[in-house]
């Protein structure tokens, strides 16, 4: 850690050297101005405010009591009556600071005194870390009104009260009672992130104080990369793409609260490199692949304790803020028409002053493989089409909805979470962590473990193989490990394609039983003259059409709405009447657009086949699905002849314009493969390699692009109609060779630390 020179308050992130610029910005700037004016607004109606009493604060018997209030008062007066004195220079405001950190400075403990009948008793909660901040900031501001004796007292509290309980539950050896194995999720950042800003601003007056800055420091890196544990059942913290398990909502929290701590930090020893946590370069991409441009207001993807219209622009904010620049991220913060706050005035030219643009149409798909999230989208355009799914972890906030997913269309939330509610709810457990409130397959009316939730689930579920390439979107979730207790396999595949987005549910059970296909939307429904469920919400709407199985008995269940367990709400359940020991389910998602044509959608089956027709927009996609692909045959390979095409492949896709000869290969535009080694026609082998691959190509005469995935080393052949003017290979995958007809690509990625999708 380098070495700080003495400094004269405020420091912790400002100095009078910024007051003064800030001041000359202010006559300059008329929107830097007018949002000033507003936050001076917030202090003036501060000054009225009284104080809670600690008998108050205390007399709730849990872990944080009603100590709610009084921190987040003391947190936000620190911040805005802090700010407001130093450029203003009008002492009423620090008059008013100073009576709040000498009232909050008489309570014994910042804790509801619940936590100490935990054992062993703990001494320190989220509100404690909350008068951390809101005390280090209020000191730091108005320093200069205060007493020696008012110093010795308002730091004397913030230590004894604050930053040492603190400390001894969450970081010192000798007396800590917490581990990243235990509380390692957003409390660990937020409380130690919290504490540490506490430790900066008495730096100077507190022999102690570098010591455990040190401490601090050296530990936090731990905490981004922990990978979790079997024996212990514990999710890890982030993905190596940026995401946080627990939800969207949680993300934002504990990393704003780190990247607070951090700023303070930089800004007392200029530290500016980031590659001792390579993950926080990673974490905005989380954010902006999680939320969904609308026209009325944006909305998130709300799996686990999220909630929909609630964004992570704090820790964009805080992203910025600390040097790491994107311009999708003052995009995503103007998207959310973010308002300005404390760390806005201070950074506003990281924050907002630098360039603000949407991510590209490159980026219209991600995966978060460690987690178990995937999200895809036709565009960054406002009231586009939004799919995202989940299979991931269970314990905690992430709820029990491996296999789950929600539609967004239009501007409006159409297929959705059932969100959550206040924690101290009993529908928080029985109802909205529980797989019966998402969009899963349940058997005999059973989901997940029902004690999944607390203990942690033993094998989570996983997202493998998206693609997205040539129009076309695809990606599976592997719901089995959560789904155990009843089945031996629980896959659902995501297929979107010409304006569909097929959905097949590939379950076996290890008894048999019924199984119910659960449906959550928020909206109107009706059933159209097919039988399809048409469900509407404003101007959008989406049609639900089972294929298979062809008899589905649709009921009413009554669930409960998001963050209103009060307000009961209808989801339908689809179940097959029959007892059965596997199944086979092909629903196609047919989101509405009133510019174009309904696509036409119809059933295809034949000997160990199902599948279904896709006409839209002028081309024909034919999805063919291999039944002997899921795995029934040991040892013999799988291939089957699929309306003329021989393949061993799990899943195609065969795209055609609408018309064209069926049985003519050479007039394939588009090809996917899921899960195959090799795709024939008539003798002529258009794809092959040794192992099994996930594919999609787009062919024609100027050019062929293909991408591939599968194993850590693949080396694949394709063998067009034409050899292109051009072959290009997505993503990590290389062209070799292009000769006799053969365009030969390979593939080489770091060595799985699981099994290939």
């Amino acid at each position: 850690m380098a070495e700080i020179s003495k400094k004269q308050h405020p420091y912790l992130y400002f100095d009078q050297t910024w007051v003064a610029r800030f001041r000359v910005q202010l006559q300059k700037d008329e929107n830097l101005e007018r949002e000033w004016q507003a936050f001076v607004a917030k202090a003036d109606d501060m000054l009225g405010n009284g104080f809670t009493d600690e008998s108050e604060a205390d007399g709730e018997d849990s872990q944080h009591g009603r100590y709610g209030p009084p921190s987040e008062q003391v947190a936000k007066m620190g911040t805005i009556l802090g700010l407001v004195y130093q450029v203003t220079g009008q002492e009423h405001y620090a008059k008013k600071l100073r009576e709040a950190l000498l009232h909050y400075s008489t309570y014994t403990k910042w804790h509801g005194k619940g936590l100490l009948k935990n054992d062993p008793p703990w001494h320190s909660e989220l509100n404690t870390s909350r008068f951390c901040h809101g005390f280090a900031v209020g000191y730091d501001c108005i320093y200069d009104v205060l007493s020696t004796e008012e110093r010795m007292t308002i730091r004397r509290s913030l230590l004894d009260l604050g930053v040492l309980p603190t400390l001894k539950d969450w970081v010192f050896a000798d007396t800590r009672t917490h581990a990243l194995d235990s509380m390692g999720h957003n409390w660990w950042a937020v409380m130690i992130g919290l504490a540490g800003v506490g430790v900066l601003s008495v730096i100077d007056e507190e022999p102690e104080a570098s010591a455990w800055l040190e401490e601090i420091i050296r530990i936090f890196p731990e905490y981004f990369l922990y990978k979790g544990s079997v024996l212990g059942n514990k999710s890890l913290n982030y993905d190596e793409a940026g995401a946080f398990y627990e939800s969207l909502n949680y993300a934002d929290y504990g990393l704003y609260e780190y990247l607070v701590f951090r700023l303070a930090y930089q800004h007392s020893f200029g530290y500016t490199d980031f590659s001792d946590i390579p993950v926080l370069a990673k974490a905005g991409d989380f954010f902006l692949h999680t939320t969904y441009p609308a026209s009325e207001r944006p909305l998130t993807v709300n799996f686990g304790d999220g909630y929909i219209y609630s964004g992570a622009v704090q820790s964009a904010k805080m992203l910025l803020a600390n040097g790491l620049d994107d311009p999708r991220l003052r995009w995503y913060l103007k998207e959310w028409k973010a308002e300005y706050g404390f760390y806005d005035f201070i950074q506003q030219d990281r924050i907002w002053q630098g360039e603000s643009s949407p991510p590209s149409a490159a980026e219209t798909s991600a995966i978060y493989a460690d987690i178990g999230w995937a999200t895809m989208r036709d565009g960054w355009e406002k009231d586009r089409t939004m799919l995202a799914v989940k299979s991931g972890f269970t314990w905690n906030h992430a709820h029990a909805d491996a296999g789950s997913f929600v539609l967004y269309h239009k501007g409006r939330p159409l297929l959705i979470d059932s969100g959550n509610c206040s924690y101290g709810r009993p529908e928080y457990v029985d109802y909205y962590m529980q797989s019966e409130a998402h969009n899963v397959v349940l058997y005999n009316g059973e989901g997940q473990l029902r004690s999944d939730v607390t203990r942690g689930v033993k094998e989570p579920g996983h997202v493998y193989n998206l693609v997205d390439h040539a129009g076309l979107r695809y990606v599976y979730a592997d719901a089995t490990g959560p789904m155990s207790l009843h089945v031996s396999r629980n896959f659902r595949h995501f297929l979107w394609v010409d304006g569909v987005i097929v959905i097949m549910d590939d379950i076996r059970t290890h008894e048999q039983g019924n199984l119910q296909w659960l449906l959550h939307y928020e909206g109107d429904t009706s059933i159209d003259k097919n039988g399809s469920l048409r469900i509407t919400n404003g101007d959008a709407s989406v049609i639900v059409k089972h294929v298979f199985p062809q008899k589905l008995i649709m009921k009413q269940k009554e669930g409960m709405a998001d963050h209103n367990p009060d307000s009961k709400v209808t989801y339908v359940s689809f179940e097959i009447e029959e007892l059965v020991h596997e199944a086979k389910f092909i629903t196609a998602l047919l989101p509405l657009e009133s510019e174009r044509p309904l696509p036409e959608v119809t059933a295809l089956e034949g000997y160990e086949m199902q599948g279904i027709r896709i006409r839209s927009g002028g081309k024909q996609t034919d999805i063919y699905w291999n039944l002997r692909a899921d795995g029934r045959v040991m040892h013999q390979n799988c291939i089957r002849k699929l309306n003329g095409w021989e393949t061993d492949a799990y899943l195609i896709a065969i795209t055609r314009s609408e018309g064209a000869d069926e049985e003519d290969w050479t007039n394939v535009e588009r090809c996917f493969i899921g899960y195959g080694s090799v795709l024939r026609y008539s003798g002529h082998t258009l794809f092959a390699s040794m192992s099994r691959a996930t594919a999609c190509m787009e062919l024609s005469a100027e050019e062929v692009t293909i991408s591939l995935q599968g194993q850590p080393y693949i080396r694949a052949e394709i063998r067009p109609a034409v050899m292109p003017e051009q072959v290009t290979a997505a993503g990590d995958a290389k062209v070799v060779s292009c000769s006799n007809g053969v365009i030969t690509i390979r593939q080489s990625t770091a060595m799985a630390t699981r099994r290939p999708g």
